[in-house]
């Protein structure tokens, strides 16, 4: 059912039909919901994973995620020292942000997840 016709039907039922008829659609609704977001998130880590493959690498670029995480990790020092301690001395001496797989197995060794493709950490 389109998602139109479906909002339709649940204002005609409003004060005309029992409130069954009207819950009933709206989980129709959730249901619509539900499935846009898992195309959406599924669509979502697609392009991470695409963009991540298509990069053209920057050694600054590198350099701007290190400094960032570092600024993240700060905020609980004591949880992260070792991790901090990492990131830092990789920033003084800029060896691992020369290349992309080098610095994609530095991040994932270090922290644990992709530096591309897993934003929630």
């Amino acid at each position: 059912m389109k998602r139109e016709d479906l909002l339709k039907e649940m204002k005609e039922s409003i004060g005309t039909k029992d409130p069954v008829v009207f819950f009933e659609k709206m989980v129709d609704v959730f249901n619509l919901l539900f499935d846009r977001i898992d195309q959406i998130d599924a669509a979502n880590h697609r392009l991470q994973t695409y963009a991540a493959l298509a990069i053209q690498w920057e050694p600054k670029v590198a350099s701007g995620l290190l400094s960032n995480q570092i600024d993240l990790l700060r905020k609980d020092r004591d949880t992260y020292f070792n991790e901090l301690s990492a990131l830092k001395k990789a920033y003084a001496e800029n060896i691992v942000t020369q290349n992309y797989p080098d610095f994609c197995r530095f991040w994932l060794d270090t922290l644990g997840w992709h530096p591309f493709l897993d934003y929630s950490k």
